[in-house]
């Protein structure tokens, strides 16, 4: 029994480390096998953004409105006309100035002389005021006729500017310029001081018009469109005629100036899935032959229309088209920028037909392919 004893006790004492190596070399596999399986999940994924190559394409059509059988037809009509008319009034802008002016008038002249008798141009007559007028021409006064004087009358003016030269009738009355002559005035008007006022410009008539013309077309826009239907579309700009009056005239003296435009319009519509699906198929074989097959459409088809004639217009069809990657070359993309560094990568990528710029996460290199996502972003 000691001995036995004895055994028992040299084995616990002896097997003790050996269970706490294998116990130590077990948990480090473990540990070992964990890390394998964990560490690749651990590993970020890089997303690396590409804006693909995109063109425009635009085409113009000569199209034909209506329902006979012609090339580049497109159903559709023609809308009853429209009338419409707006005014404006505007303050001038012009400034003008104007001279004193003289008072201008006529002065008869009798000859009781028996002989005509010649007073000429420039010649002095004394108003009772003090005011003098001068002759602006020669007159010949015819002699006189027992019991009738000879007379004439000429045109005169003042020889002073502004209204102190205005004279009342008679104001002249009696001798004067030579024996047997006399004179008699009318009235003399029209002398005022210098001045400054308002007048109509050109601009002022422009201005106003094109303000009334912007307006107007929004009318009669509007007006039109409450004929098309749903499924038309109102071409446009609209055929137009106009006509712009103005109660005055530019370079007249007038503090505000009144313009009135008249405008009919013409409205034509055209169906507007008929114009997507014709103008879609000009640009798709457009775009086949300039592009090939690499790109595709996205977006919908701007259109715009202008009339050409009565039932004629020119229609210019513009779309967008992006380069698109199969699902092949992207794995080969991949593949070429793993493990590479960042501007490695740019470099490769930019290489690439149809990549128009990149970008990436803030990254000094890019990991293995399993890690990395392209994704692509049309503007």
């Amino acid at each position: 029994m000691p001995r036995e004893t004895s055994l028992r006790a040299w084995a616990r004492q002896h097997m003790r480390p050996l269970a706490f190596v294998s116990f130590v070399i077990c948990a480090c596999a473990m540990l070992v096998g964990i890390l394998l399986y964990v560490l690749p999940l651990w590993t970020a994924t890089t997303t690396v953004t590409l804006v693909p190559v995109t063109r425009t394409i635009e085409t113009r059509l000569i199209v034909n409105i209506g329902s006979t059988d012609q090339n580049h037809q497109v159903p559709g009509r023609l809308l009853p006309t429209v009338t419409m008319s707006q005014a404006r009034t505007i303050a001038t802008t012009g400034k003008a100035h104007q001279d004193a002016q003289a008072a201008h008038g006529y002065v008869t002249f009798y000859n009781s002389a028996t002989f005509a008798q010649t007073i000429p141009a420039g010649t002095l007559v004394n108003a009772a005021n003090g005011v003098q007028v001068v002759t602006d021409q020669d007159v010949t006064v015819s002699a006189v006729k027992y019991p009738t004087l000879g007379q004439a009358s000429i045109s005169a003016h003042a020889t002073i500017a502004g209204p102190a030269g205005n004279l009342k009738a008679g104001a002249i009355y009696g001798p004067c310029c030579r024996v047997n002559i006399s004179a008699v005035n009318g009235v003399f008007a029209g002398g005022q001081d210098a001045r400054d006022y308002q007048s109509v410009t050109q601009h002022d008539i422009d201005a106003a018009g094109a303000s009334l013309k912007a307006s107007l077309e929004q009318s009669t826009t509007a007006a039109l469109q409450t004929q098309v239907q749903s499924t038309e579309t109102l071409i446009t700009p609209l055929y137009c005629q106009q006509k712009t009056s103005a109660d005055h005239k530019s370079g007249e003296e007038a503090a505000s100036v009144q313009i009135t435009l008249d405008e009919t319009c013409t409205g034509m519509v055209y169906q507007t899935q008929a114009m997507q699906i014709l103008l879609k198929y000009a640009l798709t074989t457009q775009a086949r032959q300039q592009l090939g097959t690499r790109y595709t459409p996205s977006g919908e088809v701007h259109i715009t229309t202008i009339a050409q004639g009565t039932t004629t217009i020119q229609a210019t069809g513009t779309s967008r088209w992006v380069c698109q990657f199969s699902q092949a070359e992207q794995e080969h993309m991949k593949a070429n920028i793993a493990d590479k560094s960042q501007a490695q990568a740019k470099s490769l990528l930019l290489a690439h037909a149809g990549v128009q710029s990149v970008s990436f996460s803030n990254i000094a290199a890019l990991p293995d392919v399993e890690h990395i996502r392209l994704l692509f972003i049309a503007y």
